[in-house]
């Protein structure tokens, strides 16, 4: 194959063909363009385009779509970083049936400059929250979380026992257990292997069994 040509009419025979062996190594691919784009990236190249528009929150296992996402929206999550609508973004990935409480909102049970995160009752939502999605949260929120703003995590369980009598009467109860993760305690070494607020305190279940990782 022969490539345009150039160079002046009087060049040599010689530079000519450097510069089709030149012009032919050169011969690649117009990628650049592609690989810089969140919608033309690439799959296998996407972490890469993520890390160079420094997006915080990362899951590999994420669906390609929400990867894509999250690069696009990388810089409108900047301008966003250390405010409530960033947290929520956070959130809204993992469920948006998690309620955002500020201290503002609930100043008779909560100190200025934290929030609370309602997780939804069991019975409401398909969500698993099992350790590794609740670590991944409490990681995540840290990351995009105003500095100064301490997070609380609160667990409602929901359990339903029906009793059916001979007559055909239906009795039905309603349990609801309530569980918080206090962010009050200083960090303790000994929780290095649980699941733990940015402030050091071990998340547990209401029934006391600590989170591990």
């Amino acid at each position: 194959m022969t490539y345009p040509t150039i160079l002046p009419p009087g060049s040599t025979t010689l530079e000519k063909a450097l510069e089709q062996v030149a012009a032919s190594m050169l011969d690649l691919p117009e990628l650049v363009r592609a690989v810089w784009s969140p919608h033309d990236c690439p799959i296998e190249l996407l972490p890469w385009l993520a890390w160079g528009f420094s997006v915080d929150v990362w899951d590999a296992d994420w669906p390609e779509a929400t990867k894509r996402e999250a690069v696009a929206g990388a810089i409108a999550s900047h301008r966003l970083k250390g405010t409530p609508a960033a947290v929520r973004t956070v959130i809204d990935r993992v469920d948006p049936l998690i309620t955002l409480v500020e201290w503002f909102d609930d100043q008779d049970t909560m100190e200025p400059f934290t929030f609370r995160l309602d997780l939804p009752l069991i019975a409401d939502t398909s969500i698993a929250y099992d350790e590794a999605l609740i670590a991944q949260l409490v990681r995540d929120i840290t990351t995009v979380k105003p500095v100064r703003a301490h997070m609380q995590l609160v667990f409602r369980l929901f359990a339903e026992a029906n009793a059916w009598l001979v007559s055909g009467t239906q009795m039905g109860g309603v349990i609801r257990l309530d569980s918080t993760a206090d962010t009050a305690s200083a960090l303790d070494p000994s929780w290095a292997l649980f699941i733990q607020t940015e402030d050091g305190e071990p998340i547990q279940f209401d029934d006391g069994q600590l989170l591990e990782l």
